[in-house]
């Protein structure tokens, strides 16, 4: 049995970082469990803490995220753990190493949200119901099949507005964040955030993402036929997965159809750099029962809460729906943590 607790600045590029991402990987674990993932994290206010247990030549891992608030430590871990056998006894031996960590760092309670169901026969007791997805709870996987066959899992709306765009002159293009790309990027992000009621992050976030996946992240820009950027994205991969992380449009060119080809050709980037899936991150828990406004219009895009349009944008490109698992919670406080987060959910 193994354990290991680090922060992760300046670990990128280590033996112990590299042996860390191969046990994920082997367990087919998402991106935010990787350790470039807990390094980026580490410069946004999180700290990082990672257990790690082997038994019968299995293993299991968890990427802790560390957050301080006054006097009270919450723990969190983000699409994990990552076992590579469904063993109950696997499971129950990291849950053992996940709590020396975190009553390590003095944590009043740590939130698993698997991306998979967990083998829970031994340690059911131990847990509770968690709170809300701090993740989203579903999203589609689409196949990255060759063009003719990705563009054919397409809804037949979805595929002519993808052709309908090309034809009116959009490219899409990766585009250096330092030369230009980010500020395209940012602007439009400054965007869609007004129009759809959301906040966003700084621009050296976005631009630490890219940073932290150096030749497995991308910045794509979609640019009218006059070089007027119109919609905009970052992709990041991880094992046979790259994922769809952040995106934005612009409010007066979306009639050209500019995010339906920067879909389209972020799949096609993803599938020459290897990956087997992609990974369009997010749509409602359950499915709208409608996508329509009052007046019978169909959603063209998402408003504070109300996904309806997101999810009908993302659910036409074809792929599959997968649904992540309701999240749990090991409390080493009780009744501390909810009324934690009841009173900084008030603080903003």
């Amino acid at each position: 049995m193994t354990t290991f607790v680090r922060d992760a600045a300046g670990a990128t590029g280590t033996p112990e970082a590299a042996a860390w991402d191969t046990a994920i990987l082997a367990a087919r674990g998402h991106l935010l469990q990787s350790w470039r993932w807990g390094e980026f994290k580490a410069r946004h206010g999180w700290s990082v803490g990672r257990a790690q247990t082997r038994r019968n030549g299995e293993s299991g891992s968890a990427q802790i995220l560390f957050k301080h608030r006054g006097p009270v430590t919450m723990a969190y871990v983000p699409r994990g753990p990552a076992l590579t056998a469904g063993d109950p006894d696997l499971m129950a031996d990291l849950l053992s190493e996940i709590d020396s960590v975190c009553r390590g760092r003095r944590a009043i309670s740590v939130i698993l949200e698997p991306d998979r169901p967990l083998p829970l026969d031994r340690i059911e007791r131990k847990l509770v119901p968690g709170p809300a997805h701090i993740q989203p709870p579903r999203t589609v996987k689409v196949p990255l099949l060759d063009d003719e066959a990705l563009l054919a899992g397409m809804h037949q709306k979805t595929r002519y507005n993808v052709r309908l765009s090309l034809r009116k002159g959009v490219t899409v293009r990766p585009e250096d964040p330092d030369s230009g790309g980010m500020e395209a990027f940012y602007s439009l992000m400054e965007d869609t955030s007004s129009r759809n009621e959301f906040g966003i992050h700084s621009k050296d976030y976005y631009r630490d993402v890219l940073a932290a996946f150096p030749g497995s992240s991308v910045l794509l820009v979609a640019r009218l036929a006059d070089g007027t950027p119109a919609a905009s994205m970052i992709v990041a991969g991880f094992g046979d997965e790259a994922i769809y992380l952040y995106g934005a449009s612009s409010t007066e060119h979306r009639s050209h159809g500019p995010g339906f080809a920067l879909q389209y050709e972020g799949m096609r980037w993803a599938r020459e750099q290897g990956y087997a899936v992609y990974d369009l991150w997010g749509i409602p828990a359950t499915d709208p029962e409608t996508t329509k406004t009052d007046d019978g219009a169909l959603l063209a895009g998402t408003k504070g809460d109300d996904w309806r349009g997101l999810y009908e944008f993302k659910v036409r490109f074809g792929g599959r729906i997968v649904a992540h698992p309701p999240t749990l919670e090991r409390r080493y406080v009780p009744i501390l943590p909810g009324l934690a987060r009841k009173y900084y959910r008030g603080q903003g």
